[in-house]
This record gives C-alpha cells, structure tokens and sequence, in this order.
C-alpha cells in the first residue's frame, strides 16, 4: 500500500516498456543477418558492446561501429545501424494519452537509460519531450540507473524532496535503488495497474 503521508508534487517517469515499448530480440535478429551469425555467436559482441558506455556517452554512436567492426571483420554503415538499433520501437498509447492529462496536475519528468541513437530516434519519431518539463538521459549525464547519481540529478531538477516524487519503471532493480533514495515508486507493469496505483497514492484522473 503506497505511503500517503507526503503528497506526491511530481512524477518522474522511465522511458522503456513504461510509454514505449520494444522488441529487443528482433532487433538482434536483424543484426545477425547482417552479421551473417546465429544468436549465440552474437551474445558475447552484445556483452562487449554492453561495457563500452554507449548509454553512459562514454562512446557515441561512430566509436561503437568501430568496436563492432573489431569484434564481426564486418563493415555496417551508420545509417543502417541506426535503422537496425530502432527497428522495434512502438508508443504506448494508452500512456501516450494519459501523460498529458497527468501533466495537467503535475510536473512530469523522465528520468532514462538511453544512448544517442535511441534519443534522436524515439524524440524525432514521437516528440517525446512534448510530455515533459525536464529530461534525464544517461548518456547526457553519464550515470545510469540504478546508479544513485542519476536519481539525485532528476531529484534536484524537480526542486522537490525525495518524498514528495512518484518514480515509476519496469524494472526491480530500478525501483529498489529509488526506494532507497527515499522516493516514491511504482513498478510498471500496464497502464492500468498504474492507474489504479495513482489512487492509492490520492489521485485521481
């Protein structure tokens, strides 16, 4: 049962599988076809890839091809990557239509785990900063979630307590690290769960 006694002044939102959505198997099927490898061949280049800081921008999008052309012998244009990186990406519409009657009450944030590619992308494609007051991106700000750093930045651009945010996303981990920092939170799981979450918290659409 969410805890009532501070009143929620903002809500600070993930970006993936909360209002939008992806396959990201598909979209390493597509790169083993242009690897001409199976999915096991390409797990270790993923794991690689995974270390370099792509979402941290420790490594933009042409350091990445490099490593990637080390690891395959394989040449991959840029524009081809990006269409390859972002081929799954669909918004949830459910959320996509209850945002802005969120925003009519409250500040809204979103606080991702995200690279260039993603960002240019989702924001061209879906005008996603149209929902929101302040953007956090792990790779603008080079810490990424769970890291407490990146829930400290979205805090402080609120301007609000810890206690007085609703932090919402897919994942554990994610949740935990916000509970610790004194946060409100909600694990996303659908639309509608969530709703029903934002009564408990005293709201009401």
């Amino acid at each position: 049962m969410p805890n009532n006694s501070d009143k929620i002044q903002a809500i600070i939102f993930d970006m993936g599988h909360v209002f939008v959505d992806f396959e990201w198997e598909q979209v390493c099927h597509g790169f083993c076809q242009v690897f001409e490898i199976d999915a096991e061949a390409f797990k270790p280049i993923l794991r690689h890839i995974s270390t370099l800081g792509y979402e941290t921008g420790h490594i933009d999008t042409a350091g990445l091809l490099k490593e990637v052309e080390k690891l395959t012998q394989k040449t991959i244009a840029e524009e081809h990557f990006h269409t390859l990186w972002n081929a799954t990406f669909r918004e949830n519409q459910t959320m996509a239509e209850l945002l802005p009657r969120l925003k009519e009450k409250f500040p809204l944030y979103l606080l991702s785990n995200t690279n260039e590619s993603h960002w240019n992308y989702l924001e061209n494609t879906y005008n996603v900063s149209r929902h929101f007051d302040e953007l956090v991106l792990s790779y603008e700000v080079g810490y990424a979630k769970p890291h407490d750093e990146i829930y400290l930045a979205a805090i402080k651009h609120t301007g609000k307590q810890a206690v007085e945010c609703l932090f919402v996303d897919d994942l554990t981990a994610n949740i935990e690290a916000a509970d610790r920092l004194g946060l409100k939170t909600h694990l996303f799981t659908t639309p509608e769960k969530f709703q029903d979450s934002l009564k408990q918290f005293g709201i009401d659409l």
